[in-house]
């Protein structure tokens, strides 16, 4: 596995984590606006209101799932960590066999590359069970965000049957449909550099 595509794994990680997070927040934030929209009209959106109610369900999951995901980053992010301390031990063990020269007594040093060699795989190994199942955990996370853009079509629909109210209404779903669209794409980009690195460092599922 390449150092630095390990550590640009990692860092691009934490990085759509945060944005994820971020886009959360405005989930829950817009599902609060609807149902405060719906509150002031009265029965007049009492189908509006469902809608609403459903999609702050939905965004308690999705932020559930989120949650999940972390008991896949962290252990991925320290394995990473491992994995480059024990590389670079494993280059530095090698330059010393190198600038000593062939034929001389080595000592321990073949035994030692041989050991930083084991580590190595076991370390590989790791990462590829953990990216395994972080994998699945996204396909699991991009179901929650199929069912959150199900709720906004609802929305949507619902809006535009709503007279006097429909044009607040389409606002709070559009903003609700935005919001939604940065969780997917931002997932979808995850998923697809995962998959990328499994694929070029030839642990493909």
């Amino acid at each position: 596995m390449d150092p630095q595509r390990i550590t640009q794994l990692v860092e691009n990680t934490h990085e759509i984590q945060r944005q994820v997070r971020q886009s959360l927040h405005e989930i829950d934030r817009r599902a609060l606006n609807a149902m405060v929209l719906v509150k002031r009209h009265g029965d007049a959106l009492a189908g509006y209101g469902v809608i609403a109610t459903a999609f702050r369900e939905q965004a308690a999951k999705l932020q559930a799932k989120a949650e999940e995901l972390q008991h896949f980053v962290a252990p991925l992010t320290e394995a990473a960590m491992r994995l480059l301390q024990i590389q670079q031990y494993d280059q530095m063990t090698q330059q010393m066999v190198t600038q000593m020269g062939q034929g001389k007594d080595l000592g321990s040093l073949p035994d030692t590359r041989r050991e930083w060699g084991e580590t190595i795989q076991q370390e590989q190994e790791k990462i590829q069970s953990i990216l395994k199942k972080l994998l699945l955990q996204l396909e699991r996370f991009q179901e929650g965000i199929a069912e959150q853009e199900y709720v906004v079509t609802n929305g949507r629909i619902e809006a535009a049957l709503s007279e006097g109210s429909g044009a607040p209404l389409m606002r709070v779903s559009r903003d609700m449909g935005e919001a939604v669209s940065a969780v997917r794409q931002a997932i979808q980009q995850w998923k697809q550099q995962l998959e990328e690195f499994t694929h070029e460092s030839g642990t493909g599922f």
